[in-house]
Parts: C-alpha cells; structure tokens; sequence
C-alpha cells in the first residue's frame, strides 16, 4: 500500500510546496474568505434558498443539490475521515500571511468543503445547466482555498470532489432529472384569442400560496382587458362549485381564468368541465404542477398564449368515492401513506407552515401505518401506497417526476406491494437503487378506468389535497375533456 500511495504522497508534497512559495496577493484574503463561508455549508444553503423561491428548473435543482450536498457530507466527513484518517499538512510551512484558517483536528482525508461543493454545483447542474455553470467557479474556488491555505493536501480536494460528483449523479438512480416540463404528445385545442385579455374571467384564491398584490398587478400589466374576482369560497366544495358556476352566468365571460394553487385549478376545471370554456392557469400556488405540465410556469406564458389563441385539448379524471358525486381531478390521486400525512399537515400546519408538518406527518405514517388490504379490478392484493396519475409519468422505473403526456385517455398506476417478505425494506431498497422497475414489490399499470375496494375506509388526496376516507373508489379518465390555454410547440403535436 505505501508503496501504491508513496508517488501520491510525494506529488501532494511538491503541490503544497509550489502553492506555498507564491507571492502574497489579494488571492490570499480570497482564498481566506472562501474557506470560512464555506464553512457549515452556508454558501450552499443560501443559494439554495434562492433558487426554491422559482419554480420548475430552479427549484428542482436546490432540492437535489442540497440532498446531495447532505448525502455527500456523511459520506466524506463521517465515513471516509473515520476509517481512513490521514495527518494534515504542517502548518508551519506556509507564509505566517497565510496561516489565518485555524486546521480542524479531523483527518485531512477527504475534503469535507470540496465534496459539498462539488456535490452541490453538479446536483444543480444535472436540473439546469445554466445555474450549474454560474454555481461552478464559486465551488471550483473553494475546492483550491483549502489547498491554498494549507488545510488540506491536494489529493484531499480531488477525492473529495469526485465524492461529490458521485454523489450527486447517484441521485439520478432514485429521483431522475425532470425533462422539458411540456408534455411530450399535445392535442391542439380551438380556444379564441383574446386580444388584451378581452372576455376572460380570472377567478383569484386569496388564500393560495402566491395570490398577493404583485400577481394581481402583473395580469393587469399583461392583459389589461381581463377581470379578475375572488373565488367566493362556500362551506362545501358544491357549494364553491356552484358560486363559481354563478359567477360565470352573471359575467358571461368568453373564457375563464383561474390564479391559484393546484386545489384551486381542480376546483374551477370542475366547475367549468361541462360548459364549453377554455381555461388560463395562471400559476398561484406553492408548487403549481399543474401549469407546469401544460406549458405555462409564468403568468407571462399564460397571457402570451391567452392573446394568440394557442391551446391544447388535456384529459381530466374522476374519482368516485362510495358512489356519491364524483370528483374531479387534474394531476393524481393516492392512497395510503401520502394522503394520511396531508391529513395530519392540514391539523398541525396553522402552526407549523406546509412541509414541516407534511414531513412529520410522512415519518410517522411510514413508522406506524399499516399496510392496506385491496381489491384493484377484482385482484385482492396488500399495498403501502397507490399512485395514480392522470396521464403518462416519468420515469417508469422510480419515483415519477414529470408527466409526458395528459391526452393518452389513460391513468397512470404505481403500486407499493405489502404481500411480499420484507416488502417495506425491499421498496426503500429499490427506490435508492433505482430497480423498481424489476422488483417484484413495484407493480406499474396503465388504464382508462380503475376500481378499488378497501377492506377499511382509508384517507384519499387528489391533486395534493386530502379529500375523505373512502371503502369504495372509482376512477377512471375523461379523454380531452378540457381545453387549456398553452403554448403548443412544434413538433409536438398530435
């Protein structure tokens, strides 16, 4: 071994030795500055919450760049440097104007900042090139700072950085990079153009995520001729609905308009279905899915598409619980472990926010629920969770994150076996390993319809939102049921 690593060793020594003999320059209070911002990961956590303030690209690229930023941490701090310590360089070899980062007393092998910073600027690029490219050089630079200020040896940096890096591309092997967020396959819909906004309803949820002063202001920069109301909100969903169909009869509007999250989208497309108008989504919400998938993430490609015409015919979904009126739904509905934690998000989140609670509500329902016993079209199976998606998702083989196509007239089924040994094991193991494709826990279907009996009334959600506990569920799709405003780009159409 010593003799493998003795030309390693003794290129790190002249490296260190080269740095160490150049001129005192402003690189130096540089060098400084980058390894003591670097510390705890602050630059990284910063940029990060920068990049979650825009949806799409930005905001999936600070998600994977900090998951790989924290996997990438344990990896390098905890694993490497315990089982295989290496002394740091002396310290007293470097000019005195470049002894001013203290040396921690942890093994100098891996470079725990070069491995954060690697792993975040690729967990950022692998989601937007573009943002990985800018984030590079502030990481490239505190990579070398370490070398610089006599820290670590350069070999240190290099395997640090290549931990990094492979860390971040193993993130592909559970969660893939989302592509273009416009569906694959578009149907072309006929919706009129509307010239300044001219006889489209906007219908406002004041208590959606992003619905605030500066998004009212910017429609009606953008479509000065366009009315925007508040959504008269009943005791019930019917009763919304029915307000909302009222506000429609009194106004007479030529299209409608809707600014809110994805509640509040389903919630208006279900009032809307049967009357003939096409709807604008104007993204109001926290996470907005749903104008992302058809094409439309800002309120400036909505109005674009509004005052062309452009639009495209979408599939909808029902979901029919113990045989009372159906539900509609534009995204997905799921069963078991997801829905339970949106239940116990919506008691606690007044005082804790969203995702905190969502968080809590997760940990406890995979630690402590049960798993369900189902009838899914005459097959009696137990499952953790079910997935189902209105339309065509990817990947086929992890966890969705993109929708392809919303006009195929088909539902989307993930399942989660629990009649397997094993089976809560088997499924984290084939989710971090990328393999649910091939295992045996992972069952994948694609049909119009669906009906599933529960051997107990289990909590529903559609589009994210919990619905009710249901024994008996109906779903199934309604082909181009829905026109939207969206940009239809060329080559994509059916």
């Amino acid at each position: 071994m010593r003799r493998i690593l003795a030309p390693i060793i003794t290129l790190d020594q002249q490296l260190m030795a080269r740095s160490a003999s150049i001129r005192p320059s402003g690189l130096d209070t540089t060098m400084q500055l980058a390894s003591t911002i670097a510390n705890n990961g602050k630059p990284w956590i910063a940029i990060a919450t920068l990049l979650a303030r825009h949806p799409g690209p930005p905001r999936r690229a600070a998600v994977r760049g900090m998951l790989s930023v924290a996997a990438s941490s344990a990896l390098a701090n905890v694993a490497f440097k315990l089982t295989l310590p290496r002394i740091r360089p002396d310290h007293a070899t470097l000019p005195l104007h470049r002894r001013r980062i203290r040396p921690p007393r942890t093994s100098s092998f891996p470079s725990g900042h070069s491995a954060i910073a690697a792993a975040f600027a690729t967990g950022v690029a692998l989601e937007s090139p573009a943002l990985g490219l800018a984030v590079a050089p502030l990481a490239a630079t505190v990579a070398y700072s370490r070398v610089h200020n006599g820290v670590h040896w350069p070999s240190d940096v290099i395997v640090g950085s290549l931990i990094g890096i492979g860390v971040a591309f193993a993130t592909r092997r559970w969660w893939a990079p989302q592509p273009p967020a416009e569906p694959a396959r578009i149907t072309p819909g006929n919706a009129p153009a509307l010239p300044a906004g001219e006889g489209l309803l906007i219908l406002a949820n004041p208590g959606s995520g992003s619905t605030d002063h500066e998004s009212h202001a910017r429609i009606t920069e953008l479509l000065p001729a366009a009315r925007i109301v508040e959504i008269p909100l009943g005791d019930t969903s019917a009763t919304t609905t029915d307000n909302i169909r009222r506000l429609i009869t009194e106004h007479q509007p030529t299209a409608i308009g809707v600014l809110g999250g994805d509640g509040t989208v389903r919630t208006v497309a279900a009032a809307i279905e049967h009357t003939g108008h096409p709807l604008a989504v104007f993204p109001g919400g926290t996470l907005n899915h749903f104008a992302l998938d058809i094409g439309t993430p800002t309120t400036e490609h909505t109005a674009r598409a509004v005052t062309t015409g452009q639009s495209q015919c979408i599939d909808t979904a029902t979901a029919q619980l113990d045989g009372d009126a159906p539900h509609a739904f534009l995204n997905t509905a799921s069963l078991g472990t997801y829905p339970a934690a949106l239940q116990a998000r919506k008691n606690w989140e007044q005082h804790l926010g969203k995702w905190i609670p969502l968080a809590l509500g997760m940990i406890r329902e995979l630690a402590a629920a049960q798993p369900l016993c189902i009838t899914l079209n005459g097959q009696s199976l137990r499952a953790r969770t079910l997935f189902i998606g209105n339309g065509t998702y990817h990947p086929t083989d992890r966890i969705p994150v993109a929708r392809t196509a919303i006009n195929g007239g088909t539902l989307d089924i993930r399942l989660i076996r629990a009649d397997h040994p094993l089976s809560y094991t088997r499924a984290l193991y084939a989710v971090a390993t990328g393999t649910l494709r091939t295992s045996p826990i992972h069952e994948h279907l694609t049909l119009p319809e669906l009906e599933i009996t529960l051997e107990a009334a289990t909590p529903v959600a559609l589009d994210g939102d919990p619905i009710s506990d249901t024994a008996h569920l109906r779903i199934r799709t309604n082909p181009h049921a829905l026109t939207v405003y969206s940009p239809c780009s060329p080559g994509q159409s059916e």
